[in-house]
């Protein structure tokens, strides 16, 4: 029974550190994002307020992003470490969100949270099309009220007196897909 609990210790040890979030972001020069990616702002580069080039580091995981504010917007514009997109993330308010979607959303944090409080929203893009990354990136930005695929709330939770950060997914719909704690600093270096 003692070797039993003592694996029962450790695998929820495990379980929760792996869904730990614990990112680290630098501010790098232009000439150190990849050069595939950093073309892509060539021609918006005027266009934009801004813009700063990061180097992300999610455990042995590293990507980069753009950040920069277009038509009062602040985008996030994220690449894998060969300068594939991997997303698009545009910050917004609570009510950006369509009543029905936010409905949604706060029936999954009021049935799994006893308080919420959210830190930060964004609407998520996931290119899904026959677009290139070029494409879909210009695509967004001339219709930043485009389909998204998600939302991503950074939110601080209250259970059972016990406060967490989590970072939680929903889909385009609110219907939950994922959650992690995230550490502070893995959320700071986003706010602007």
């Amino acid at each position: 029974m003692k070797k039993f609990k003592v694996f029962l210790f450790l695998l929820c040890a495990s379980i929760s550190f792996a869904q730990s979030k614990h990112e680290k972001e630098t501010r790098i020069s232009s000439s150190e994002f990849p050069e595939v990616s950093h073309r892509y702002f060539n021609g918006i580069a005027n266009q934009v307020n801004y813009l700063k080039y990061f180097r992300e580091e999610k455990g042995d995981r590293v990507s980069f992003e753009a950040k920069f504010k277009l038509n009062k917007l602040h985008y996030s514009v994220a690449f894998n470490s060969e300068g594939i997109l991997e997303d698009i993330e545009i910050y917004i308010k609570k009510k950006h969100i369509p009543e029905n979607v936010l409905r949604n959303i706060n029936d999954y944090l009021d049935k799994n949270y006893d308080k919420t409080r959210h830190i930060e929203i964004q609407k998520k893009y996931i290119n899904n099309t026959s677009k290139n990354d070029k494409q879909f990136i210009d695509h967004i930005l001339e219709n930043s009220e485009g389909n998204n695929t998600h939302y991503k709330i950074i939110t601080e939770t209250k259970t059972d007196g016990q406060h967490e950060l989590r970072e939680i997914t929903f889909s385009s719909k609110g219907v939950f897909e994922k959650s992690r704690i995230v550490t502070s600093s893995s959320y700071e270096h986003a706010l602007y």
